[in-house]
């Protein structure tokens, strides 16, 4: 099969989830909110190192980790069992109580007892907070504007990520980790104070002729959280579009998360770069990642969705693996930005396909489902690369994860994923 798209046009104006008062509204809260986590991040790992070492950091932002693996299937269910906008209202809430608690205690007593009890409640609201933002974008857009809604809502995720560390730095350099906090508790009231501006069209199950289990799948007032959960997972396991694609995405995370965290560090370290070496190569795959998202602004891909996503991580997975043949720092940034280039089209494309595909009422578990295979990739995949390099090489360990990006490739063999369509 010839792989074509469909002839390039921007998203008409009738599209645009720009046009949304409420989408807007509900994008400012989420990016500001984002922003701020970067600022807590920062803060914390800033804290930690400064009131214990570098080891006391890892093993912080691991608590704030374990709860959020953990809960994360029961937020789902729970974001489809009761009103999204208040759970996320009340995560908000509950957020700026505590973090401002915090604030007053670093101020009359510092320590690392604080940040950890304040990892963990972090960690814990993540949990019941994120299933219910990944069920509320597309209950606040019609469905011919969930394109171009994944195009702004992931540019301004890779804004708030770019300007989220600087900004934190900063902060933390002239207040402390006391008004970091306090700027990050002001975030979360932002956030509280657009959501309580927004309404979601009413819970319903949306007709899916790919899904005939989705009404089965609905959550019932008597059924346990046990077998929501069930019903939720069979749903996405026996889903002709989204059992492949959660396998495409995992693949392609799994193939990614390792080069860019660890082998970095690695790369520039054997190849005597330095420090700046890794800067140069993440502003590269920064710049990249915003350009394949202005892309996707601009190009319609949705006649044949499954290629793109599959042939964008084949070509991650080399643009990564020619980092570590690269002849000096500037060819390794140039790669790294196509690889920034490819994420964009895959990002874009696995949101849209989701939300098309999955019904109202399922959207929490799938959304959990998906948030556990992102998060709960990082520290596997870190870990294995960190032992692989020392096992075997760089460049054999580059290898590898290229060709588990490119086994991708396979899920184009399942009739429905390998068919789907983005209708305009």
């Amino acid at each position: 099969m010839t792989l074509t798209a469909t002839a390039p046009a921007p998203v008409g104006p009738a599209a645009s989830a720009l046009r949304n008062g409420s989408f807007r509204r509900y994008l400012t809260g989420q990016s500001l909110s984002q922003l701020g986590d970067q600022v807590w991040y920062v803060a914390l790992s800033w804290s930690a190192v400064h009131l214990g070492s570098a080891g006391t950091a890892g093993l912080l932002l691991t608590l704030s980790a374990l709860p959020r693996l953990l809960l994360l299937l029961f937020g789902g269910v729970l974001a489809d069992r009761y009103d999204i906008r208040r759970l996320m209202i009340g995560s908000d809430l509950l957020r700026v109580v505590v973090t401002l608690a915090a604030a007053g205690a670093v101020l009359l007593t510092p320590g690392i007892a604080v940040l950890a009890a304040l990892a963990v409640t972090f960690g814990i609201v993540d949990a019941l907070f994120l299933p219910a933002a990944g069920a509320m974008q597309p209950r606040l857009l019609r469905p011919e504007q969930y394109d171009s809604g994944a195009v702004v809502a992931n540019m301004a995720a890779r804004l708030a990520l770019s300007l989220g560390a600087p900004l934190g730095g900063l902060i933390v350099a002239w207040g402390g980790l006391s008004l970091a906090l306090a700027v990050d508790a002001a975030t979360f009231a932002l956030s509280a104070a657009t959501l309580a501006t927004v309404r979601p069209r009413p819970l319903a199950a949306a007709p899916d002729a790919t899904a005939p289990d989705a009404a089965a799948a609905q959550p019932k007032p008597r059924d346990s959280f046990g077998q929501d959960f069930r019903a939720g997972f069979a749903f996405l396991l026996r889903h002709r579009v989204l059992g492949p694609l959660t396998l495409a995405v995992l693949l392609t995370n799994l193939g990614f998360v390792g080069p860019m965290n660890i082998g970095m560090a690695e790369l520039s370290a054997h190849r005597g770069w330095g420090a700046s070496g890794i800067g140069l190569m993440l502003t590269g795959f920064g710049l990249g990642a915003a350009a394949g998202a202005l892309l996707m602004a601009r190009v319609r891909a949705g006649g044949h969705p499954a290629w793109w996503i599959a042939l964008c991580a084949t070509v991650q997975g080399a643009a990564l693996l020619g980092t570590a043949l690269a002849p000096d720092v500037a060819t390794a940034a140039a790669l790294t930005g196509m690889a920034g280039v490819c994420s964009g089209p895959i990002a874009v494309l696995a949101s849209v396909l989701t939300q098309r595909h999955t019904p109202d009422g399922l959207r929490g578990r799938v959304a959990s489902f998906n948030a556990l295979l992102s998060f709960g990739v990082v520290p596997v995949a870190s870990a294995a690369t960190g032992f692989l390099i020392a096992a075997v090489g760089l460049d054999r360990t580059y290898t590898l994860c290229a060709a588990i990006e490119a086994a991708g490739l396979l899920l184009l063999l399942a009739p429905g994923f390998r068919r789907a369509r983005i209708e305009h």
